[in-house]
């Protein structure tokens, strides 16, 4: 018997499928902006305290013009380490998916605290690089949804990856 499903994915349906997900994609569309969080390796000095030359460290001497004066106890900017890691962050435009029966590709009987989000190609290194996501920076005065990856993202797509698919879990 021949295979009745033989020819079905054609070029134009895998076309009509990159559309598609691309008009979801857009970022007036189905997606909301995302903080992503990239802690770096530079260091940099406290503004608020005083550094040992020969340690490097805090003396825990408030430097006269920081934003915390602080008289008796360790500097609370720096935390008596006398160096601040620098973090950046970088908005981009992703799907979020809260509700785990609308995940893609995932089958996890405790879903708590999960959260999966879809984006485009042109994300995965951004992704990669990131220490931890907030997710829909436009309810951020009232909710902070704080996650860190779960797993490495995954390349997606009909025949050519183009999209990106990864798991988030509560931080």
């Amino acid at each position: 018997m021949a295979n009745p499903f033989l020819g079905i994915i054609t070029s134009n349906l895998k076309e009509l499928y990159t559309n598609m997900i691309n008009s979801l994609l857009e970022d007036d569309s189905l997606t909301v902006p995302c903080r992503l969080v990239y802690t770096g390796s530079k260091w940099t000095l406290c503004p608020n305290c005083l550094t040992s030359p020969i340690t490097g460290r805090s003396t825990n001497i408030y430097n006269g013009t920081g934003p915390a004066p602080f008289t008796q106890s360790t500097c609370s900017i720096c935390n008596g380490i006398g160096k601040l890691n620098t973090q950046s962050t970088e908005i981009i435009y992703m799907a979020v998916l809260w509700n785990y029966k609308d995940w893609i590709g995932v089958q996890i009987n405790s879903p708590a605290g999960l959260v999966q989000t879809l984006s485009k190609i042109d994300t995965l290194d951004n992704i990669k690089r990131a220490n931890e996501i907030l997710v829909d920076t436009n309810i951020e005065q009232y909710v902070k949804h704080r996650f860190q990856r779960l797993g490495e993202p995954n390349a997606i797509g009909l025949g050519a990856s183009s999209y990106v698919l990864t798991m988030w879990e509560r931080i």
